[in-house]
This record gives C-alpha cells, sequence and structure tokens, in this order.
C-alpha cells in the first residue's frame, strides 16, 4: 500500500510539472459544445478522472477479494471441521479395525479349533466305519466258516450215514453169511452123522 502511494506521489509530481509547464489553454470540443480551457486543467482532470475510474475498479477488485477471502475462510473452517470430524472418524475406525483384528485372531482360533474337533471327529468317524467294515467282515467270515462248517457236518452225516448204512448192510451180510455157515455147518455136520 505504501509503495502504490509512492508511485501515485512521483506520478502527482510529474503531472504539476507538465501542468505548469503547459498553462497555455486548447480548444477542447466535448459533444456539440467548444470550449477553451488551459492545458493543466484538462489533464488535471484526465487525471481525476482516471483517478477515480481506478479507484472504483480498484475497490470493486477489494470487495471481490474480501468476499473470496471470506468465502475461502469460510470454506477453510468447513475443511479444518471436515478433518477434525474425519480425524475422529479415523480413529473411530483405527479402534474399529483394532477390534475387529482382535476378534479376528480369536475367529481365527476358535476355526483352528473346530478344524482340529472337525479332524478329531473325522477320524473317529472314520475308525468307526473301519471298525464297522472289520465286524460286518468278521461276522461274514463266521457265517461262510459257518456254512462251510454246516455244509462239512451235512457231509460228514451224509457219510456217516452211509457208512452206518454199509456198516449196517455188512454186519447183516455178515450176521446172515453167520447164520449161513453156522446152518451149513449144522447141515454137514448132520449129514456126516
Amino acid at each position: 500500500m505504501q509503495l502504490g502511494f509512492i508511485i501515485i506521489l512521483i506520478i502527482a509530481i510529474f503531472v504539476a510539472i507538465f501542468a505548469i509547464q503547459n498553462g497555455a489553454p486548447v480548444p477542447l470540443d466535448l459533444f456539440l459544445a467548444r470550449y477553451e480551457v488551459p492545458l493543466a486543467v484538462v489533464m488535471m482532470a484526465c487525471l481525476i478522472l482516471g483517478a477515480i475510474v481506478v479507484l472504483l475498479l480498484g475497490t470493486v477488485r477489494n470487495v471481490k477479494r474480501r468476499s473470496e477471502t471470506k468465502e475461502l475462510k469460510n470454506k477453510l473452517k468447513t475443511l479444518e471441521n471436515d478433518k477434525v470430524l474425519f480425524e475422529s472418524n479415523a480413529k473411530a475406525m483405527e479402534t474399529e479395525i483394532l477390534n475387529l483384528k482382535e476378534n479376528n485372531s480369536v475367529l481365527s482360533l476358535k476355526v483352528k479349533e473346530l478344524e482340529t474337533k472337525q479332524k478329531e471327529q473325522s477320524e473317529i468317524v472314520l475308525n468307526s466305519v473301519k471298525f464297522e467294515e472289520n465286524e460286518l467282515n468278521l461276522v461274514n467270515e463266521l457265517n461262510e466258516e459257518s456254512e462251510e462248517l454246516t455244509s462239512e457236518l451235512i457231509q460228514n452225516e451224509d457219510i456217516f450215514n452211509q457208512e452206518e448204512n454199509n456198516k449196517g448192510t455188512e454186519y447183516r451180510e455178515y450176521e446172515e453169511n453167520s447164520k449161513f455157515e453156522i446152518n451149513n455147518e449144522k447141515s454137514e455136520a448132520n449129514t456126516n452123522k
């Protein structure tokens, strides 16, 4: 601001020197009228009009800057509030993440325990299935052996019955032969007598 004031002061000094050196009246045509005015007055009027235009433009620019500054300050406050909100949300999320990690680790342990139990149960089921298969195989083997023993027993009974029949037949034949021989001997003895 002081630099601008110094520049304006230097320009005003040059204009004043110019006006003093050019004090002669000059014709001025303004719309339809014609005036004779000293050159210094024309220069001063132009300078004042220029200063007013610059002042108006500067004021407009300053007003725009102030409104932009105000908007930017409001945005900055909003962003700072958002930042605080986001930071608190981030802290809450970090806490939640930590809690979730802890829960995840606990759940992982439970999953491992459940997997171990499942493996144990699978092994128990497998062992029971194998045991049942072994029992079934033993029962089948016992049934087969029982059937074999039953068929052998039946065969042995048949053989025994045949042998009994054969022995009975042989005994009868022997008995008959013995009777026949005894009868023959008796008849020979009777004949010899």
